[in-house]
């Protein structure tokens, strides 16, 4: 009975071995042909990614306000001045400015070499149509590149924005890091494009530069659609060949690339034979120590436990709807019940986490966005598209209610039929019923032959979600989104989530409101502080305010950042601040200053830097006022400076300066015309000035029109009707800013002094409610009406000046100015209404 026994355990051992060689081979060599695919599979997906890389730089760069503005002026030197600068940021080989006809207009970058009127893109740039980046491999000269694109349309015509990275080997082995085989890449004309070796491997370097026969039968299966598969073998080792071709996601002309891999085997092939030899041995003693078991555990243990086994396997790779089925009343029937039971449980689960780390992703990512601008419309625009992802539709819109009106306004839309809405459709949405119920709404279609008819007024939408966005002032508007998909169903855990979104937006708002108060805050009182100090000099009075409109003008041709823009208006404002400490003989002196006096005089700066040092503003301001002075080429003052080393902001200021006083009359002298300043400032550019921020403030100057410089005589022929709109804006204006100031008491008392002193009716006005009113007119007599005005303005002044002072008077007349327009403005240089 033994013998028999040993004769079945001996067969048994032989044909296990056997089958164990057999199954190894084919595990051995399926194994490495999967790794060879996994690479394979990684190498494309990386260089996919390299593609997405450049398409969202290209997005990025493209909606860059800067490059926006200066293509809608078509400025494309000031264009690729910008490119070059968003160049050094994603570090890309090259990034492009083609026109509409595929011509180099600007490029940045010193590889791969294109001049301006080269045509690089070829079919590529003829595909390029749509304003969503594309990618693509290209030639370009002769070196091989991926590219992406994107067409830009401005007032000034069309673009394409190209952003170019080289398919070199530098970029493929960046893309291999990590992965054990040597690479190459092929053109379709079966050109070596770029190669990764493994270091010192020099038969994978031999096979891809004078391409081995399984290498070029890989990449002729390659070409024709194919996996290319194969072996190489050398004297110092075997390879596994594997080829395919490597294509890009979004490329409209379907360019193509070649990848070879080559893994080594050797190592491998020698594994194989260990394990071999290993599993013969332990196949022996297994045979002989579990014959007799074996067939008892296979049909009562084994069978039962891989198909748990392949249930958990299953749910491991993520489908949660495995059910195991065993029959039989016993343990391990038991334990596969309990493993249905926990397969639901985390389907449940899983479930319901995938959706709430959805939504903490997204109110992370809203959250950030938040933060990151203080920019309204930029703000909401990224919440409205955060949202729209979430929630996987495609309509949605914000809309806020006007704090004067109290009406609802659209104010950013995504995938409405209308770019505006009309009020029509704005009072007949969604929105307006929840800002004015203050409740949100779920809108999903019936299904029925009407639904189609029931849409969303502003977006067209046939499902819709809308909830208000709520302060503690109350409703300020709504937030809706929506789909054109009549399948699609909104829940109330989707009500739930955008109200979390629309709290965070209405929090964002406030922020926003109140940072723009504050900034309000400290122009008014940096005003306040400016007209302080004109008020030392008659003949400075509202120096401050013209340096600052000249800044301004020039800060917006140099394209300054909005922080740059106000640090350079509170700087213009502040400047001459220093003032107070010089000794007013030298600052009202009529005459010419001695030596003595103006080196007391040049003390100024330094002063003024010291006096806001120590306060602390939002922006760099002290700086600039310290070195507004300074000249280019290093013999201005405090500290004498030299080109590039004086602060932007206080070269800019300096000219400012320098013109509004050349322009500005002197108790020595008269002051210069514009024609004369200008002149002037161009011949002391590269010596006193910068003379880019010259060139950039005669181009502000020219922006600026009339109404900035010496008043003008009036003219004969003023138009009644304008001279009057131009006599109540500035009276209005002034009368708003004295309110705002003094309050509701003193803003009183002057109407009803104002009245009292027109009650005779010698002069045709009144003041009601803070307005004033012109009673009758005089006709075909303008000289006598423009008199009237005059001194009605004067009366105002004086009436002013009674309770706030001489500056602050100036400073009101300043910003009733301001408010008018450049045409309204030219009218009251001319009209000369100070004149009294």
């Amino acid at each position: 009975m033994v013998l028999p026994l040993v004769g079945v355990a001996c067969v048994v051992g032989i044909a296990a071995t056997l089958v164990a060689v057999a199954l190894m081979s084919g595990l051995t060599d399926q194994w490495v042909a999967s790794r060879a695919e996994a690479i394979d599979l990684s190498t494309r997906a990386r260089l996919t990614e390299a593609s997405r890389d450049l398409r969202e730089s290209v997005r990025l760069m493209s909606q860059d306000p800067r490059l926006e503005d200066w293509l809608g002026r078509s400025d494309e030197a000031a264009a690729a001045s910008v490119l070059t600068e968003m160049n050094r940021a994603i570090r890309a080989d090259s990034v492009l400015l083609l026109d509409r006809d595929g011509s180099v207009v600007a490029a940045t970058g010193a590889a791969p070499a294109v001049a301006a009127g080269d045509r690089p893109l070829g079919a590529f740039f003829d595909a390029t149509t749509t304003p969503e980046p594309s990618a693509t491999f290209v030639r370009i000269g002769d070196r091989d590149t991926i590219a992406a694109a994107r067409v830009l349309r401005s007032t000034a015509g069309t673009y394409t924005l190209c952003v170019v990275r080289l398919l070199d080997s530098e970029l493929l082995g960046e893309r291999t890091r990590g992965s054990a085989g040597s690479f190459a890449l092929y053109d379709d004309d079966g050109r070596l494009v770029a190669m990764a070796n493994e270091p010192g491997d020099a038969v994978s370097e031999a096979a891809f530069e004078a391409p081995a026969p399984p290498v070029s039968q890989a990449l002729a299966a390659a070409a024709a659609g194919e996996v290319g598969l194969g072996s190489l073998e050398s004297t110092s080792g075997a390879y596994h060949v594997r080829s395919s071709q490597v294509t890009l996601p979004s490329d409209p002309v379907a360019s193509r690339r070649y990848l070879v891999t080559l893994m080594r085997t050797d190592v491998i092939d020698a594994t194989r034979v260990a394990t071999i030899r290993l599993i013969a041995l332990l196949s022996i003693f297994a045979v002989l120590l579990l014959w007799g078991l074996g067939a008892w555990i296979a049909r009562s243990v084994s069978t039962p436990l891989l198909t748990l086994s392949e249930g958990a396997r299953r749910i491991a790779d993520g489908d949660f709807t495995t059910k195991v089925r065993i029959g039989g009343a016993n343990e391990i029937h038991a334990l596969a019940e309990s493993f249905n039971s926990m397969t639901d449980s985390l389907r449940d689960r899983t479930e319901s986490l995938t959706r709430k780390v959805l939504e903490l992703a997204t109110l992370y990512e809203i959250s950030r966005s938040l933060g990151a601008t203080l920019d309204l419309d930029e703000l909401l625009r990224g919440v409205l598209d955060s949202a729209l992802r979430i929630f996987e539709v495609e309509t949605g819109y914000i809309s806020l209610r006007d704090r004067n009106d109290g009406s609802l306004a659209v104010r950013i839309v995504t995938g409405g039929g209308q770019l505006e809405p009309d009020d029509r459709a704005v009072r007949s949405s969604m929105a307006e019923w929840v800002a004015r119920e203050g409740r949100p709404l779920i809108f999903n279609p019936s299904g029925d032959a009407h639904a189609a008819s029931q849409v969303d007024t502003v977006t067209g939408a046939s499902a819709a979600l809308s909830v208000p966005l709520s302060t503690n002032e109350g409703v300020i508007g709504a937030i809706t989104v929506g789909t054109r998909d009549a399948s699609f169903r909104f829940s109330a855990d989707d009500v739930r989530l955008l109200s979390t979104v629309a709290n965070h937006v209405a929090i964002a708002i406030g922020n926003i409101e109140l940072f723009v108060s504050l900034q309000d805050a400290y122009l008014a009182t940096v005003r306040a502080l400016a007209a302080a100090v004109d008020a030392k000099d008659t003949y400075t009075r509202g120096h401050s305010d013209g340096v600052a409109a000249y800044s301004v003008a020039t800060g917006s041709v140099l394209g300054l950042s909005p922080e740059q823009m106000t640090a350079l208006e509170m700087a213009a404002y502040l400047h001459d601040i220093g003032k107070i400490g010089v000794r007013e003989e030298i600052l009202l002196k009529p005459g010419r200053l001695t030596d003595a006096e103006m080196g007391q005089m040049r003390h100024h700066p330094l002063i003024g830097a010291n006096i806001l040092r120590p306060v602390a503003f939002p922006w760099p301001i002290a700086p600039v006022v310290r070195h507004h002075h300074e000249h280019w080429d290093g013999r201005g003052y405090p500290a004498g400076l030299k080109g590039e080393e004086i602060p932007l902001l206080a070269r800019v200021l300096g000219v400012a300066d320098a013109y509004e006083a050349m322009t500005s009359d002197r108790p020595y002298r008269r002051g210069r015309s514009r024609d004369e300043a200008v002149a002037e400032l161009r011949r002391c550019a590269g010596t006193q000035f910068d003379p880019r921020i010259v060139d950039a403030f005669v181009a502000g100057l020219e922006r600026l029109g009339p109404g900035h410089e010496q008043p003008a005589e009036p003219s004969a022929d003023l138009m009644p009707e304008e001279a009057r709109a131009v006599f109540v804006g500035i009276a209005d204006g002034m009368l708003d800013s004295y309110r705002r100031l003094g309050g509701p008491r003193l803003a009183a008392n002057l109407e009803a002094e104002m009245n009292a002193y027109f009650e005779p009716g010698d002069l045709p006005f009144r003041v009601a409610g803070g307005h004033l009113v012109i009673a009758f007119e005089y006709g075909d007599e303008p000289e006598r009406e423009l008199e009237a005005m005059r001194h009605a303005l004067k009366r105002l002044m004086l009436a002013m000046e009674g309770t706030s002072g001489h500056s602050l008077v100036d400073h009101f007349y300043a910003e009733a100015l301001s408010g008018l327009s450049d045409r309204m403005r030219s009218t009251a240089a001319r009209m000369d209404l100070r004149v009294v």
